[in-house]
């Protein structure tokens, strides 16, 4: 996602090219050009044209047409932008509310008081073991849950609508399955696998045949022996990130602590309804945002919109009133067909704001802050051990690109986790000017040390 300052130059805004409408009309736009010119002279020394007025009331009712089509497509962007912001914020507090009502035992509850002699003297037992067990694998299955969202946007359009996602998509897919791979259980990872749907798929999905894949690979590079394009299942069947959802609700009802389920160190019965109806919330918004990705505006109005700014576009330079001269003839209908052109561009564009174009939303600064917000829970909760279970990996290039944010890792659970695959030295356009990465550098160390040593106090 590009984010430009509005209090900046105007001139670099103009002279920006990527990102903008230019890659998107700018060969139409061209040849229209070319096509007017010809036909301006023309119709000068000929004199003969379709007339004046025709020019005005096509511009007047193309004009509302598309500006109407402008604000819905507009809507849909905030829409979108608001269900994954949503989305996101119902995954921490979820995750934030788990780590807080689980019992633990004796460590957990010295812990609550705040007393530091207290907590110094106090031992852990195994209550406050399978306490930890639990505050681990909320974290990793949130974390999950939020990657999976990004899956999903890659392949949702082409894939689930179009029944096929091209190899470079197929690529980015699976770098987003090596990160499930090193974040779920091998069952939890087959059976939100096997909902993708993807036919065909060469790739060995095991963790060394993920990461062998992406090992050393700066850039995107789809192996020779890959098809063009991947066919995808259009049959309606079960969805990937309801694998997930499945395994955070299990995991909540294998730690209730209810009249018949003595689980000392679970959650209390009545705080078990409020944490599924967050669950429900972040479900609602997952499923806006397939919504607006499989539900384009409809066919005849995007068909009307195109046709009459064809017509348009070969019928103005006959219609121009030629006693204007030629900035008047011609110069101002150029920037009219400028602006119809960009208007028709950029609500396309709006339209769906997921994937990865220049000015999608950019999903993985959400999940990179969930990763950060998930790992500072358990360091306020007193789960030290917890915090050193999981670990950070670089990310590659071709991925960090997507984003305007210096995001250089991603996070995995140490006990699923690979080698590093990517190469060291690998940073995002953002990073490379504002020199993030070393404030990174000291939150990890802080967090490891505070860790270390609070958890040698403990024992």
């Amino acid at each position: 996602m590009i984010i430009y300052e509005p209090g900046g130059s105007w001139i670099g805004v103009v002279l920006t090219y990527g990102g903008t409408i230019w890659p998107q009309i700018g060969t139409q736009f061209t040849l229209w050009c070319l096509f007017s010119l010809i036909a301006y002279f023309v119709v000068e020394r000929t004199h003969v044209g379709l007339g004046k007025e025709v020019h005005s009331i096509l511009a007047s009712t193309m004009s509302f047409l598309l500006i109407f089509r402008a604000n819905q497509s507009y809507a849909r962007y905030w829409q979108g932008r608001t269900s994954v912001a949503m989305f996101f914020s119902t995954i921490r507090d979820f995750t934030m509310m788990s780590i807080l009502h689980i019992h633990g035992g004796a460590a957990t509850m010295a812990w609550l008081t705040g007393n530091i002699d207290l907590k110094e003297k106090t031992r852990e037992d195994k209550y406050d073991v399978r306490a930890r067990e639990f505050r681990i694998n909320i974290v990793r299955l949130s974390v999950a849950y939020g990657v999976m969202l990004k899956l999903y946007t890659r392949i949702a359009l082409d894939g689930y609508c179009f029944g096929a996602i091209s190899c470079e998509t197929k690529w980015l897919i699976d770098w987003d399955r090596l990160r499930l791979r090193q974040l779920l259980k091998d069952d939890e990872f087959k059976a939100a696998d096997a909902c993708l749907g993807i036919l065909e798929d060469p790739s060995d999905t095991s963790l060394d045949g993920l990461a062998a894949q992406f090992r050393d690979r700066i850039d995107i590079e789809v192996p020779d022996d890959w098809p063009d394009d991947f066919e995808v299942s259009l049959r309606p069947g079960a969805r990937a990130h309801s694998a997930v959802l499945y395994y955070l609700r299990e995991l909540l009802i294998l730690n209730v602590n209810d009249f018949v389920n003595t689980v000392p160190w679970g959650i209390k019965e009545r705080f078990v309804p409020n944490l599924s109806r967050v669950l429900s919330d972040t479900q609602e918004h997952f499923d806006m945002i397939a919504q607006i990705i499989s539900t384009p505006v409809a066919l005849p109005y995007a068909c009307l919109c195109k046709t009459l700014v064809l017509i348009y576009m070969v019928c103005s330079p006959m219609t121009v009133d030629h006693t204007l001269g030629f900035f008047g003839g011609y110069v101002v209908p150029v920037f009219l067909v400028l602006a119809l052109l960009g208007i028709d561009a950029i609500s396309t564009e709006l339209e769906n704001p997921f994937g990865d174009d220049a000015n999608d939303l950019d999903i993985l600064e959400f999940i990179h802050s969930l990763e950060k917000e998930a790992l500072e829970f358990l360091h306020m909760s007193g789960d030290f051990k917890a915090i050193q279970s999981f670990q950070w990996r670089r990310m590659p290039f071709f991925i960090t690109e997507h984003t305007c944010k210096p995001i250089t890792h991603h996070l995995v659970f140490g006990e699923f986790a690979t080698a590093e695959v990517a190469p060291s030295g690998t940073v995002t356009p953002a990073s490379s000017h504002r020199g993030s990465d070393r404030g990174y550098g000291r939150q990890s160390s802080l967090i490891r040390s505070q860790s270390m040593s609070d958890a040698s106090s403990r024992g």
